[in-house]
């Protein structure tokens, strides 16, 4: 697959090329389940290597000390197949266009011709494998161009040569782009086609595209007649949807994609001959695949390769965008920006710093699981090493508003250990897609400014728009009213009143106190101006310094003039002590003490792996004990603050 050499024969067109972020040739791959050796050529042998050496590509693995690729290389094929040698599937010769030999040739009949009796029957175990639908960084064609490809599989024990067959993405046009003579399927070999909508590229790029949201794909014979039909579901950017294992009826949206090489195992049993009377078979969607990094139970273990170049770059100037190449799960993908980030949590790149990761930074386009930043926050200031992780979890789960997923990563840089990490999901306009109905409003970053019209300006801008019309529409109804409930009234044509408040009461039970509505100026959250209700809702962000002090007073140590204007007004008051005492009924019917018990006992053996993390083993211990007593005693000290509804 993407580590090593593939064993690829070219077809009667095809051209020698080195893939991965290098290339994918316009070849066939060599039967690679026979077992039997091969004669001739580069390609002779089982297990021998078909391609040219690696080329030095734009981020992947390898080692650039060496001049190794620095994309996703091939992998070892299994035997080669030639035009000559012992127990190698022939190769047709070029007898012109539509003109063939050889005993499994199509006849020329002309693009529109009908293939004869013993190529249809064999041409039954070749199937639709393997595609990609938003190839970025996955894998480049000979020219050096990323586009969409597909894979064919031929499970038979005959080359299917393919001139005169046609793929479509539109099952009543099943002849909409026909393939040209030279192109074969090997036996039990694979072919791959790139969809790419230019044909003048050469014989394997076709005048046909993928639609990343959803579509039809078909193989049609000669004669409009199908060899295989699927309808699939919306695709993520660089991962492919396979059949597990090949030539299978079980598909999977696939990390490690292998473009003319075998996928991966899988429980799938071989797919039945095309039925028309029945469907077209139908591939998945891609699904939420950005739990695998995001999901709230797991730890992924993220990779880091930085050249010294970038290395003293960083030092340098930290925070600046570098090209690197992150790893996950043995599969290498850039390039991808990243530069180091924190103010009082900041530490170099040669300790334990902080990182964003932008993923499109230096590749229009590119997604990692469907995500285009992370995260990764060092704990500096949290001796728990667990506070974000809680805080997100029970905002979104108690508090019920819109918040970033957030867990714990391992990270590795250079091949060295950097430790556990907070990773917490950026707040950016993919975060908004899950939650609100249109992404395409303005979304603010909130540090140190208030609903003040001095202040309005300094809201920085983060996607959408720049109105600030809903900013400025609460600062005048703070400026202009003094009656509380009249400009409580106006403050909600501007904003969400009652998820504002619900934010609110969320920061006083998990102890927020370094945010809107208690710091001063506000501080640690996101305003996104919702454009269907026009009304701006709130985000929070900087979780760590939550759970360590539950003796504040959660009214009194409010600062923000609209949150003091509402203690002012009786009835929206009222409205604040009920959202505190449902937000905390709410954190304690999720169990919040047995979680925090349970998360502690999971990342402890990743904490004491962590020997860069800021906080000895006795304070990490002190800090989750410290954080178990902020929970138990959350609901007294509360009672002793407001009174129970």
């Amino acid at each position: 697959m993407f580590g090593d050499e593939l064993g690829l024969r070219r077809a009667r067109v095809g051209v020698w090329s080195s893939w991965g972020i290098g290339a994918v040739a316009a070849v066939v791959l060599a039967a690679a389940c026979g077992g039997g050796s091969h004669g001739g050529g580069p390609l002779s042998g089982a297990g021998g290597t078909g391609m040219l050496p690696a080329t030095a590509g734009t981020g992947g693995s390898g080692d650039p000390d060496a001049g190794g690729m620095t994309g996703v290389g091939g992998s070892t094929g299994v035997g080669g197949s030639t035009a000559t040698g012992t127990g190698g599937s022939p190769v047709t010769p070029d007898a012109g266009a539509g003109g063939a030999a050889g005993a499994m040739v199509m006849p020329d009949a002309g693009p529109m011709g009908t293939p004869d009796a013993q190529v249809t029957a064999f041409d039954r175990q070749v199937v639709i494998n393997e595609f990609m639908a938003g190839n970025v960084l996955t894998v480049k064609d000979e020219g050096g161009h990323a586009g969409d490809w597909v894979e064919l599989f031929n499970a038979g024990a005959q080359d299917v040569p393919l001139a005169g067959y046609a793929l479509t993405d539109d099952l009543a046009s099943p002849r909409k782009a026909i393939l040209p003579a030279g192109l074969v399927l090997p036996a039990h070999g694979r072919l791959v086609l790139w969809l790419d909508g230019n044909p003048a590229a050469g014989p394997s790029h076709l005048a046909l595209g993928l639609v990343r949201a959803g579509g039809t794909l078909a193989l049609a014979r000669p004669d409009g007649s199908f060899v295989d039909r699927i309808s699939y579901g919306e695709q993520a950017v660089d991962l492919s949807a396979a059949r597990e294992p090949d030539g299978s009826d079980a598909w999977v949206i696939e990390w490690h994609a292998s473009p003319a090489a075998a996928n991966p195992s899988g429980a799938g049993r071989p797919a039945a001959p095309e039925d028309l009377a029945l469907p077209p078979e139908a591939v998945p969607a891609a699904g939420d695949v950005s739990e695998r990094i995001l999901g709230y139970n797991v730890i992924p273990e993220l990779a880091l390769t930085i050249d010294p170049a970038q290395w003293a770059s960083l030092v340098a100037a930290p925070d600046t965008y570098v090209p690197v190449t992150l790893t996950f799960d043995g599969r290498a993908y850039g390039p991808v920006g990243v530069h180091l980030k924190g103010m009082q949590s900041f530490e170099p790149i040669d300790q334990k710093p902080s990182l964003h990761i932008n993923i499109d930074k230096f590749a229009s386009g590119a997604a990692f699981f469907n995500l285009s930043d992370i995260t990764l926050n060092n704990m500096h200031s949290d001796t728990s090493m667990m506070h974000e992780r809680m805080a997100y979890w029970l905002a979104r789960q108690a508090g019920g508003i819109p918040a970033s997923r957030a867990n714990h990563a391992m990270l590795t840089i250079n091949g060295q250990l950097y430790g556990l990490y907070s990773n917490v999901e950026t707040v950016k306009k993919r975060i908004l897609g899950r939650w609100f109905s249109d992404a395409s409003g303005p979304l603010f970053s909130a540090t140190d400014v208030d609903f003040q019209a001095a202040y309005i300006p300094f809201f920085e801008l983060v996607t959408g728009p720049d109105d600030r019309s809903m900013l400025s529409g609460i600062a005048t109804a703070l400026a202009t009213n003094s009656n509380p409930d009249t400009t409580m009234a106006v403050v909600a044509a501007y904003a969400h009143l009652d998820e504002m408040i619900r934010f609110w009461a969320t920061m006083a039970v998990i102890g927020q106190f370094d945010s809107f509505p208690y710091s001063e100026p506000g501080d640690d959250y996101f305003a996104y101006a919702d454009p269907t209700t026009r009304r701006l809702w709130f985000m929070p962000w900087g979780m760590d310094e939550t759970f360590l002090s539950s003796d504040i007073d959660i009214l009194g140590r409010m600062r923000a003039p609209v949150a003091l204007t509402c203690q002012a007004s009786a009835a929206c008051k009222q409205k604040l002590v009920s959202a505190v005492w449902d937000v905390l009924a709410k954190a304690e019917a999720l169990g919040w003490i047995a979680e925090q018990t349970r998360i502690a006992a999971q990342i402890a053996p990743y904490v004491a792996r962590d020997t860069r993390r800021h906080h000895t083993d006795d304070t990490v211990v002190a800090g989750q004990a410290d954080m178990g007593y902020f929970l138990s005693d959350r609901r007294m000290r509360i009672q002793t603050m407001i009174p129970a509804p």
